[in-house]
């Protein structure tokens, strides 16, 4: 009996009230070849009965506590040995061709070299979720990562008016909705005396621009990510989220987060910095990366101050982070040129 090629993979925390959406457009894909596999970080809401009751077909594996995301997608990873593992979120609706249109690509002599690929992902609003009602919008969500000269990382055309784009090159995707080659994961694998076996996501970051760093590393290691226009799917995130370029959007937009993911977001962003970027373009970006960083330190230093735990927490992994770091720029095939083009 051959495997399946594609493994969809999901990470669960008290998601039941997405799952019916998200595995219904699972199961309508025209592509079949693929088999679903349920992390679930010990929801306390009916999340694995109700998977054990209505997809038997689904293999669920259950943590006994909640390991955040990085982690329990490398569970998943490791735990399943298809070719291709597609990440959704739980908040996700394919349309039925996305995964058909996703696999065009891969099989496609053409992008060999790319390991990552995603589609347009656009918003959609919850009305009922007892009843099944949902609103799907022309907001776009993301289509794909992008490096501001600050070193911001944002999503590619978030909260605007859905327009034609074409498939492109891109510097990576949210992890909301994804595909990665597993050769390209398997050439990112941190491993260590510690955890033998390895990280695909770093597991320090436990959850919050883990695919940021995850695409960088990709991209260090000379893997491409492409953007698929035709491959679309659908995902719940707040209507009011811009890409933001002033300060006073990123702020605005920081409102809309929790407190502990505003936390997170913030050591994690330094993490990725730390982690991935090559001296020379720090250097040559610096007078952005600093007036960026200095407005928002003041402004958490004055006004975000259950974000502070964040300096305590870079401090705290640093020494790890560097030694990454050196693992990271030992096995490059990326020149920081080829990064830089992808800033701006």
């Amino acid at each position: 009996m051959m495997l399946p090629k594609v493994t969809i993979q999901i990470v669960t925390w008290n998601s039941l009230k997405y799952l019916p959406f998200c595995l219904k457009s699972i199961f309508s894909q025209t592509y079949r070849d693929f088999q679903v596999l349920v992390i679930d970080n010990n929801s306390q809401d009916g999340t694995v009965d109700f998977l054990r009751k209505n997809y038997p077909d689904v293999t669920v594996f259950q943590n006994k506590k909640n390991l955040g995301f990085a982690k329990a997608n490398n569970q998943g990873i490791k735990l399943l040995t298809a070719p291709y593992i597609v990440l959704s979120n739980p908040d996700i609706i394919m349309e039925p061709t996305w995964l058909e249109r996703i696999i065009a690509k891969v099989d496609s002599s053409a992008y060999k070299d790319f390991g990552s690929f995603g589609g347009k992902l656009l918003k959609f609003k919850i009305i009922n979720a007892d009843y099944g009602e949902f609103k799907k919008t022309d907001i776009i969500d993301s289509c794909g990562l992008k490096i501001y000269k600050n070193h911001r990382v944002g999503e590619i055309g978030a909260g605007q008016t859905d327009w034609q784009l074409e498939s492109a090159e891109v510097f990576g995707h949210s992890a909301a909705l994804v595909l990665y080659r597993r050769e390209a994961l398997t050439q990112c694998l941190y491993q260590s005396s510690t955890n033998p076996s390895g990280e695909y996501f770093d597991e320090d970051f436990f959850f919050y621009k883990e695919d940021v760093d995850l695409a960088w590393r990709l991209q260090l290691r000379g893997w491409k990510s492409l953007f698929v226009s035709e491959a679309v799917a659908y995902h719940v995130r707040s209507l009011a989220q811009q890409d933001a370029e002033s300060a006073f959007s990123v702020i605005k937009n920081r409102k809309h987060q929790s407190a502990i993911a505003r936390q997170h977001s913030y050591c994690n962003h330094w993490l990725v910095l730390i982690k991935n970027e090559s001296i020379k373009n720090l250097f040559k970006y610096f007078p952005f990366i600093f007036w960026y960083e200095f407005k928002k330190f003041v402004y958490i230093l004055i006004f975000e101050w259950s974000t502070w735990p964040a300096f305590g927490q870079v401090l705290a992994v640093l020494p790890k982070m560097l030694k990454k770091r050196r693992d990271n720029f030992k096995k490059a095939k990326a020149t920081s040129e080829v990064v830089r083009q992808w800033i701006n």
